[in-house]
């Protein structure tokens, strides 16, 4: 069992970068993933073009409407890093989250960037462990953002089986984010025309 109960806890989450719908089917884009925790081995020159993650979590609520909370906590090779937490809401039925995240926010330290010399090896586990209160987790499925990745790239990631490639979404963030999190590209968009640009962070 994971323990939650870590030094650093870091509960700023953007909330713009998250949706919940009521939905219960999780979209086909989502690699599906059989526990609570999201896994997967990261090399050098994949972390240079890593940008972001998507996790897509389904969940049920039962006895009437409850407070959903939720704890998010990655590791870098089994060694605990920040701790994420915060509230989604009160539901009375089943729901789909989707939030996106910034690698340095999950596994950097301070929200800084990882740094491999730390852990002398080429590559690295990359994971983080999902718990929900208030409801129960149905789904949990992710994707992972990135640069274009140049053919050699995604042969050594296909070769050495760090990262099931059907996971990877080579996109800009306005086009990833409209297609992952429509709702609030719309409201971005509305409020660039109210307010003159803003630049994506």
């Amino acid at each position: 069992m994971a323990d939650f109960s870590i030094e650093y806890r870091y509960s700023g989450i953007s909330s713009f970068y998250r949706v919940v719908l009521p939905k219960g089917e999780m979209p086909e884009e989502f690699i599906l993933v059989e526990d609570d925790t999201i896994s997967f081995m990261v090399s050098q020159d994949f972390y240079d073009k890593f940008l972001g993650l998507a996790l897509c979590v389904v969940f049920s609520v039962e006895d009437g409407e409850k407070e959903i909370f939720f704890d998010i906590v990655p590791h870098v090779n089994g060694k605990r890093r920040n701790a994420l937490s915060g509230a989604l809401g009160s539901f009375d039925s089943v729901q789909m989250w989707i939030q996106y995240l910034k690698p340095n926010v999950l596994w950097g330290v301070l929200e800084g960037d990882v740094d491999f010399l730390e852990f002398d090896e080429n590559d690295l586990r990359f994971s983080l462990t999902l718990r929900v209160s208030g409801g129960a987790v149905e789904k949990l499925g992710y994707v992972l953002r990135c640069e274009q990745l140049d053919d050699d790239l995604k042969a050594a990631l296909e070769d050495n089986q760090l990262v099931d490639l059907a996971s990877l979404c080579e996109m800009e963030l306005r086009e990833f984010l409209r297609k992952y999190l429509p709702r609030r590209m719309d409201e971005y968009e509305k409020f660039e025309e109210r307010r003159g640009k803003m630049r994506l962070e």
